[in-house]
Parts: C-alpha cells; sequence; structure tokens
C-alpha cells in the first residue's frame, strides 16, 4: 500500500495511570516518520482530570506534535469493566467505530507500554492481503502450550492463530464494514467470564478469527523475547509486564528508562522514571524469574521462539509472500 496520498490516523489509548508513557509513545511515533502528511495523530483518554489533560497537550506543543487529544468519559462510563486488572481504558480500543469517523483509509493502534524504535513506513503500509486487521501473533501462547486452551475458552477453530493486539492494523473501512468491533464487544458482553486472562485481547481474537493478516514480529516484540537477549533487532519494544518505569525493572531496560526520563524532563511528570533500586527481573509479581532455573527455561523459550515462529514469520515478510507460518505448520502447541 502507498500510503502517500492515503489519510492514517495513528492512535494511542490511556487513563491517568499511563499518561506520560502514553504522551511518549505518540512523542515516538513522531520522531519516525518521514512524512508528517495526512497523518492524524490521536491520544484517546479517559479517566484523566484536567490538570494531566492539560499537561498532555502542553507536551505536544512544546516538541511542536500536531496530536490531539480526544476526551472519552461518556463513552468511557458506559464500559464495566470484568476483572480489576484491566481498567476502563483497555477496552476503549474496542469502541474505536465509535470515536473515529469514516474519513481514515487506516488505523493504526498502539499501546501506551510500546515504543517505535524504527521508521514506521513499512508498517503503515504494511500489506493486510485483503483482511480487515493486521497484528503479530501472540507466540508466547504457542511456545508455552497455553494456546489449546485458549482455543477451548473462547471458542476458536482447534488450529486457530491468536493475535497479540498491542500493535495493530485496521484497514478502517473494511474494519467498519465488517463490524468486527461490535462482534468483540458483543462477545465479552456474553462471555465476560472467558475473557478474564486478556478482555480486549480475547475479544479481539475472536471478533477476527480467520480476519487478520500477520505483521512482521519485530513491529511487537515484547518482553520474553527482548529481556533473554532476542537476536532480531525490534522495530518497536512492547514492555508487557515489567515496565522502564517501573521501581524494580530489569536491567535490559536501562536504555529505555533513560529515554523516558529524557523525554519528560522538565515536564509535571518528571519524576514519573523512579530510580531502579534493583537490576534483576522482577516486576508485576514476577519474583520467580530471578532463579536461574526458571531462566534458564526463558531462555529455552527465547530461543524456540526466535527459531521455530520469529523468524520465519520475518523471512516471509522479507520474501513479501503471504503465505506466513503459523499454528498450522510447524511449532504447533
Amino acid at each position: 500500500m502507498n500510503i502517500a496520498n492515503e489519510h492514517v490516523t495513528v492512535t494511542t489509548v490511556s487513563d491517568r495511570g499511563y499518561l506520560p508513557a502514553a504522551c511518549c509513545q505518540l512523542k515516538s511515533v513522531w520522531d519516525h516518520l518521514a512524512a508528517k502528511e495526512n497523518i492524524r495523530l490521536c491520544l484517546v483518554i479517559c479517566d484523566v482530570n484536567a490538570e494531566d489533560q492539560h499537561e498532555a497537550e502542553q507536551f505536544f506543543r512544546d516538541r511542536s506534535i500536531a496530536a490531539e487529544v480526544l476526551v472519552c468519559d461518556e463513552l468511557a462510563n458506559n464500559i464495566k469493566p470484568i476483572a480489576t486488572r484491566w481498567p476502563r481504558a483497555a477496552y476503549l480500543r474496542l469502541y474505536f467505530d465509535s470515536i473515529f469517523g469514516p474519513e481514515s483509509e487506516r488505523l493504526i493502534y498502539f499501546d501506551a507500554d510500546t515504543r517505535v524504535c524504527a521508521p514506521l513506513e513499512p508498517l503503515l503500509g504494511a500489506n493486510l492481503y485483503g483482511a480487515p486487521v493486521g497484528a503479530a501473533h501472540d507466540f508466547i501462547y504457542y511456545v508455552s502450550g497455553n494456546i489449546k486452551r485458549r482455543r477451548r475458552d473462547l471458542f476458536l477453530a482447534p488450529d486457530a492463530p491468536y493475535l497479540q493486539s498491542g500493535v495493530m492494523i485496521f484497514d478502517w473501512p473494511e474494519t467498519l464494514a465488517d463490524g468486527g468491533l461490535e462482534r468483540a464487544r458483543r462477545f465479552l458482553a456474553e462471555h465476560p467470564d472467558r475473557c478474564l486472562e486478556a478482555p480486549d485481547q480475547d475479544a479481539l481474537n475472536v471478533a477476527f478469527e480467520g480476519k487478520w493478516t500477520p505483521l512482521d514480529p519485530r513491529w511487537n516484540l515484547h518482553e520474553l523475547y527482548l529481556m533473554f537477549g532476542g537476536k532480531l533487532t525490534p522495530y518497536l519494544e512492547h514492555y508487557t509486564s515489567s515496565k522502564p518505569w517501573s521501581r524494580l525493572r530489569p536491567a535490559a531496560w536501562r536504555e529505555a528508562a533513560a529515554w523516558y526520563t529524557a523525554e519528560l524532563a522538565g515536564t509535571a511528570w518528571a519524576d514519573f522514571i523512579p530510580p531502579n533500586h534493583r537490576s534483576t527481573f522482577c516486576a508485576s509479581g514476577l519474583d520467580f524469574f530471578d532463579t536461574a532455573t526458571v531462566g534458564r527455561s526463558a531462555m529455552r523459550l527465547r530461543n524456540m521462539l526466535h527459531s521455530s515462529w520469529i523468524v520465519p514469520v520475518s523471512r516471509a515478510y522479507a520474501l513479501k509472500t503471504n503465505h506466513f507460518p503459523g499454528p498450522r505448520s510447524g511449532g504447533q502447541m
């Protein structure tokens, strides 16, 4: 797809807790756009007070970033989270069809805890081969064996792939015509007990089963691969559990933490990155990664991810083919 003459919307979503990270996320987008014409940047927020909203708007003004802040509190008032772990903001992407009109050709979504590290044009113009959605596989489910359980829980086909929703490309007219977001909301409302693990992501997997194209995994390389020495250079880093702004962040996030610290210097959020008092992997209750035994297990998972999934899919992209390795071909768990 040639995006030169297309209208593209790039967005992330946040509440007050992740707001500084979300602003930095869009800053990383802005920094990696070669051509900024016809690109609309939007920060979608809910549960943010007026002072923090002002800080977000000032953040973009001070850096001459053409970003809109869209307040969706009224819409969020209709959201009833099914588990306390996930805030209302996490569900807002399921309502993009109520937030964005039909004027965009593509809508690109990034989780607030991601950072773009490479030029974005290849992602913005990625070939979706007629599908309404593009996303990376959530490879960890395949190599851990949990994919069987997720398929049963979500009524997916026995060989269905499972997408990671932290980075998504929507062919926006096709998505609106397909009605997939409405299907996702309906499934979540009818089967909340089956979506406790990752409510919005689970619902998106159901809604777009058989209707999404795999992205090059380097556009969504997340923690397990990055933490344990994955060989591929990420186009985007996804901090899925421990964050660069976690007090107990791993040493691997030192450069990322320095980047966030520099970006937020001089703002009201200058203390968002706390001092790091420990260099081992420990966050979100994952102390077990400190043990050598589990560390070796994680390394083995990393190697399986690299050889069986990430490299083959990346090569398929390099060859510009729509025959992507997936759960149907090798490595199925």
